[in-house]
């Protein structure tokens, strides 16, 4: 792709993110303190690239479930097709049913808030979302920014999610990013107490990154 194409691509992504009001300011991504060292070396990879590069982290995740996302793809912007297993996922909310299951470790871990338009308007990363939990088979993955009126914000945005049938699938709506994300993508870094800003804190500071950080039990439940 020429840089003319590229400049356009970009203008376009703008655009269409614009378009969408309710669109977040601010992609969500949550993990123990225990990577946070890692992610600020590697960046945000996909589980692929955390077992190729041989990784030591710690997971929360249901060994179900991701037998089950292991085998899933989808098509993603650029013409391509990926693993589902090739893409870091990132939420559209930070309260969301996933984080609520794990509500009693809440002090264990802590947020990246991702600045949504600078991440969608880096022409290095390739994307596709969901209307809902990616591997939920009535889920709706898309790549087109013009598919984002697809989703159901008000779910997505609003303080619960038992108001509609469906409400916990699509609570947990998802933006799938390719290949990484990079540290600088990153705005915030939020913490549920102090104990845990003052570990990532110190880590920043031997890292010589400044980040904002700060306590937001807001994002948590």
């Amino acid at each position: 792709m020429t840089q003319e194409n590229k400049e356009k691509l970009k203008t376009w992504r703008i655009q269409k993110i614009e378009e969408c009001k309710q669109f977040p300011k601010y992609f969500y991504y949550f993990s123990f303190i225990d990577n946070f060292e890692s992610i600020m070396s590697n960046g945000i990879l996909t589980k692929n690239d955390i077992k190729q590069k041989k990784l030591i982290t710690k997971s929360f995740a249901d060994v179900d479930v991701q037998n089950f996302r292991k085998d899933m793809n989808f098509f993603i912007s650029g013409s391509l097709k990926k693993n589902l297993h090739d893409l870091v996922p990132l939420y559209l909310t930070s309260k969301t049913p996933t984080l609520y299951a794990r509500k009693d470790i809440q002090n264990q871990l802590f947020f990246l808030l991702i600045n949504s338009k600078k991440l969608i308007s880096d022409m290095s990363i390739n994307f596709a979302f969901t209307d809902g939990n990616a591997t939920n088979q009535t889920t709706k993955s898309y790549w087109k920014l013009d598919k984002l009126k697809n989703l159901d914000w008000k779910i997505i945005n609003g303080q619960s999610w038992n108001d509609k049938k469906d409400g916990k699938r699509i609570r947990n709506s998802e933006f799938l990013i390719f290949p990484k994300i990079e540290i600088k993508h990153v705005d915030t870094i939020s913490c549920y107490d102090t104990s845990g800003l003052l570990i990532i804190s110190s880590i920043l500071k031997k890292k010589n990154l400044k980040i904002n950080t700060n306590v937001n039990k807001n994002l948590f439940f």
